[in-house]
């Protein structure tokens, strides 16, 4: 059967009927077929415990067509004139299973395949020539082509095996450490060219922790900016103040009284490096309020700087005010509502609920 073109005569043989049933078939001659492919396991059903002699010389096989674990007297191997650079782990592991299923008598032929001596292959070489009691055709010296392209012989290969070992082991970590460094040295790129946005990703990341929060809070100067306008100074001085520095003993930053750095009618630049030393900001809210351009301008910068920490933002509506009036950065904040008792300037009472939700809010 060899030189008939059975590569393209058993293309559909898709349930190998070729030589099904031929169950006592021991020799197989499927040379110069132009066979590339894998065969399918049914092609050699029939012959599993009968076959002895395969022949595939001449062909295109890259590796072993067929699963030779599924075979029980074959002798004789013959892979010669193919494609083949070099053999598999898996590939030497089944012709090994054969050899003891044959009585250590089997054969395998691999002379004119395109061999390959490279560190890909070292295993290959220490198997023919050195790990192997198969039978191999030229004892298992065959031409190769080594790592500098060049002609050689598996056996000059393989008395030369530590010294190759070596440079493919030194080849490999410098291919490793150029790879690493490319790497690294994108990765430092990378960060130089976007480190604004690194920067506010770890600053988001730690400021979400939080162990973290925790000890940046107890570095704080202020424990509460507060942000409100003329017209609502009497009860931020009066009923506030009292609540949170006499009795809750917390410690405001107001800037119509001079605390830290800042003073009345300062830059954005130094109301948000005001806010920075406070772990909270309280906003007043009121008719008076949104009507005061400075007033919402303090209390859009506050809010930008915790943005995403709603618990540091305290909004407080001392009026009833329509949505529409709000301003747009303070309208998605849950605010807590005084009554007309709490906006009395003259009395405190500590006991209503909403002196004991804002020592919440403030405790949080």
């Amino acid at each position: 059967m060899q030189s008939s073109s059975l590569s393209i005569g058993l293309k559909d043989d898709h349930h190998g009927k070729f030589i099904h049933g031929l169950k006592r078939l021991q020799y197989i001659d499927f040379s110069r077929n132009a066979f590339e492919d894998q065969f399918r396991s049914s092609t050699f059903k029939s012959q599993t415990d009968s076959l002895q002699s395969l022949i595939l010389e001449g062909n295109f096989f890259t590796t072993i067509p067929l699963e030779l674990n599924d075979f029980n007297r074959l002798r004789l191997l013959n892979l010669r004139n193919n494609k083949m650079a070099y053999l598999t782990t898996q590939e030497i592991d089944a012709i090994e299973v054969l050899f003891r299923k044959s009585n250590k008598t089997i054969t395998v032929l691999l002379e004119s395949n395109p061999l390959i001596c490279t560190c890909a292959s070292l295993y290959f070489v220490e198997w023919l020539l050195f790990t192997t009691k198969v039978k191999l055709d030229s004892n298992g010296s065959y031409s190769c082509v080594g790592n500098d392209g060049k002609i050689t012989k598996t056996n000059v290969v393989y008395n030369d095996l530590r010294i190759v070992r070596i440079r493919c082991i030194t080849t490999i970590w410098l291919i490793f450490s150029a790879t690493l460094f490319g790497v690294l040295l994108l990765f430092i790129l990378l960060g130089y060219r976007y480190k604004l946005h690194l920067q506010y990703f770890c600053l988001f990341i730690g400021m979400a922790n939080p162990l973290f929060r925790k000890s940046k809070e107890e570095a704080l100067e202020y424990d509460a900016y507060v942000a409100y306008c003329d017209g609502d100074y009497k009860w931020v001085y009066g009923p506030l103040l009292s609540f949170l520095e006499e009795r809750r003993n917390y410690k405001l930053l107001l800037s119509d009284r001079g605390d830290g750095d800042l003073r009345p009618g300062q830059n954005r630049l130094a109301i948000s490096n005001s806010i920075s030393k406070c772990k909270k900001i309280i906003v007043i809210i009121s008719n008076d309020f949104v009507n005061n351009e400075w007033a919402s301008y303090e209390a859009t910068v506050g809010i930008e700087h915790f943005i995403g920490l709603q618990a540091k933002i305290i909004v407080i509506s001392l009026e009833s005010i329509t949505k529409s009036e709000i301003p747009q950065c303070v309208m998605q904040m849950v605010s807590l509502d005084a009554n007309d008792h709490i906006r009395k300037t003259d009395t405190l009472n500590e006991n209503n609920i909403f002196w004991k939700c804002l020592d919440l809010a403030m405790k949080r």
